[in-house]
């Protein structure tokens, strides 16, 4: 015989009650029922918590991806704008600007041939313009704004000092001599050991290297001064410029030019060769300003 529970339910208005019968196998029932449903409500609330989760954890992955590729964005932006400024310290030189970034300049300016001496710093000018280049990659990002501002503004000056000086700068030189688009700088302006004997003395140029027979073109309309053999350089071609500017090509395999001819920008002068005192083939570049010797990288502009 099963037991049995009896609830008596008697309302305040009334004298009749309410009984209410539970039988064991009822009872039973009912405690199974919600036991599984406290059990399914536990299932359920872990499910949702697993998925809040697993949700919250993709999204903060995503977040750190998106931050990572920001990061390097913003990294790569910083060194585009590295080399925006570089290219600005040229054109404001060809301009007859001030620089603006003094220390950038004047390393890049590299300095005078002379003699060598026993007291001279063997400190390498370029080395200063390289570590300024890799401290504006790492400009403060909150400055950045302000940097390229003020980036505009420089190029904005330049661009009216070219529309003022039109004449002069046709006769500043101002692109690669070298016409080819694997051509690159083998050897730099300023102090280095000479690639024939080892001995550490002035380069009065650029080397830039290109295949046998490359076009070298002139940076700059002027008329040919020299173009011959020279003693050293090999087959040679001088170009006078005006405003003080003169330019040298040596090395040439051949001279297409003549002494009296003018160029203008972009003229085909010579073939470039490894003629002379040459370890292979190259164009041995170099730009004098007023009879002063000045580093030819400032006026290529690539």
């Amino acid at each position: 015989m099963q037991k049995k529970w009896n609830i008596l339910i008697i309302p305040n208005t009334s004298d009749e009650g309410y009984n209410i019968t539970f039988t064991e196998s009822a009872v039973k029932t009912g405690l199974i029922g919600l036991c599984l449903f406290l059990l399914a409500g536990s299932i359920f609330c872990a499910a949702s918590m697993h998925a809040w989760k697993k949700g919250n954890r993709k999204q903060v992955i995503e977040l750190k991806n998106e931050l990572v590729q920001q990061g390097s964005e913003l990294s790569s932006l910083k060194s585009e704008y590295a080399t925006i400024i570089l290219l600005e310290e040229k054109l404001r030189t060809i301009a007859g600007l001030k620089p603006r970034h003094p220390q950038l300049a004047e390393a890049a300016a590299g300095g005078q041939g002379g003699p060598e001496t026993e007291e001279m710093n063997l400190y390498e000018p370029q080395d200063e313009a390289m570590r300024f280049l890799a401290d504006l990659k790492q400009i403060p990002t909150d400055r950045l704004h302000q940097a390229f501002v003020d980036t505009k503004d420089s190029f904005a000056e330049i661009l009216e000092a070219f529309e003022k000086e039109q004449d002069r700068l046709s006769n500043v030189p101002s692109i690669n001599p070298v016409s080819h688009p694997d051509a690159w700088i083998s050897s730099s302006f300023g102090y280095r050991r000479d690639p024939i004997n080892g001995k550490r003395s002035f380069h009065d140029g650029l080397d830039i290297v290109a295949p046998r027979k490359t076009p070298v073109i002139a940076p700059a309309e002027g008329v040919v001064t020299f173009a011959g053999w020279r003693e050293g350089l090999g087959r040679a071609i001088e170009i006078q410029h005006g405003y003080g500017y003169r330019t040298i090509y040596g090395h040439n395999d051949k001279v297409v030019v003549k002494k009296g001819d003018y160029v203008k920008r972009g003229d085909t002068i010579a073939l470039l060769g490894s003629s002379g005192r040459s370890t292979g083939p190259h164009l041995h570049y170099e730009i004098r300003l007023a009879d002063k010797l000045v580093n030819p990288y400032k006026y290529v502009i690539e």
